[in-house]
């Protein structure tokens, strides 16, 4: 095969696998080396399946592809590599931007390409699984001027989204909102977005203290991780800043236990943090399932046979009186998710995948 012809090939089958995953609703895309063949796999509601394979020989030139797009070094193949591309289905005009990663593995690199939102319109706080009071919460602490706002929860849980959904409602001319993201995923207009790179001299606290000599209103990092993030955005919070963030915790009420962990004392954080909620994502029932009852489950072209078609946010979200008076009720998120339940969002299998394992 010519040089000419086994470009066009790397070309037309990425082309292919990246349309493929855009028609399957996938999440993420992985290709990965094995010792016989190139595997090609898809996250499409939270679960990861084979899409297809391809000779082992097309690896390194299918990889060399995504690097070129995402402007990565293509000489390199040591060391892991981050960059961005778009895919579309318009092999002219790629419309839809992905955050790819490369690592080197045993058999060769692996590339995960993250398929991110594509419209800012669906950044809509209304539309994340938020059942109405928890919304109120939300929507209370998001229209005082000053104050802590806390997404916890695991990884992969949707705090992200949560996060850019909050930015997206507050975005507006009157308002200067800054972030600090490790990486940045979603380009918002009006927001002033800041990269984490530590090896460039460019960490958290670093960008915090630049950005509080900014003239910020609202300020969203994209993770307290250590005592020094931590204790520069209880002093945002405390000194006229509106401060969104995440923390890997257990549940809410781990929030406030893992602030002072990271050596912020309580006095300071009940004066300043508004609310704190946590999340999982739950696979949701297929509708048209089941509504074409005469259709056979594997037959239906919506969800493949799976049953699922989507996720929703199943949410715990404590306002202060609830995290400092014990006494105060609040849904919690297996409460929350029998409720989406008896809507007929979810059934009891997705919810006690994602909850059960952690409540």
């Amino acid at each position: 095969m010519s040089v000419v012809a086994d470009d066009s090939l790397i070309i037309r089958t990425w082309y292919e696998i990246a349309v493929h995953a855009l028609d399957a609703r996938a999440s993420d895309i992985h290709i990965e080396a094995g010792t016989l063949a190139t595997v090609v796999r898809i996250r499409v509601d939270g679960l990861l399946q084979k899409q297809s394979h391809y000779p082992i020989e097309l690896h390194d030139r299918l990889i060399t592809r995504i690097k070129v797009l995402a402007r990565l070094d293509i000489a390199e193949k040591r060391l892991p590599q981050d960059g961005r591309l778009s895919i579309g289905h318009d092999f002219s005009k790629p419309n839809i931007d992905c955050r790819v990663s490369i690592l080197p593995t045993l058999h060769g690199e692996k590339a995960v390409i993250r398929i991110l939102p594509s419209c800012v319109d669906d950044l809509d706080l209304c539309e994340i699984g938020l059942l109405s009071n928890q919304l109120e919460i939300f929507q209370r602490a998001l229209s005082q001027p000053n104050g802590l706002i806390l997404v916890t929860g695991p990884t992969g849980c949707g705090k992200t989204r949560t996060l850019y959904s909050c930015l997206h409602q507050l975005n507006q001319d009157h308002r200067n909102l800054c972030s600090i993201e490790d990486p940045i995923e979603i380009r918002l207009a009006g927001v002033n977005q800041v990269a984490y790179h530590p090896r460039a001299g460019l960490d958290f606290s670093t960008i915090i203290r630049a950005l509080l000599r900014q003239d910020p209103d609202v300020i969203m990092i994209g993770e307290i991780r250590d005592t020094a993030t931590a204790q520069l955005a209880i002093q945002a919070a405390q000194t006229g800043h509106l401060v969104l963030s995440t923390l890997h915790t257990r549940n809410a009420r781990g929030a406030v236990p893992r602030l002072i962990n990271l050596g912020v004392d309580q006095e300071s954080i009940a004066s300043c943090l508004l609310s704190v909620s946590s999340q999982r994502l739950v696979r949701k029932t297929c509708h048209q399932c089941l509504a074409e009852k005469a259709i056979a489950k594997h037959q239906c072209p919506a969800c493949k046979g799976s049953g699922y078609f989507g996720r929703i946010g199943v949410h715990e979200v404590l306002s202060k009186s609830h995290l400092f008076n014990l006494s105060t009720s609040h849904i919690s998120m297996r409460d929350a998710g029998l409720i989406h339940i008896k809507a007929g969002l979810i059934n009891q299998t997705s919810l006690d995948a994602e909850v059960g394992a952690w409540h």
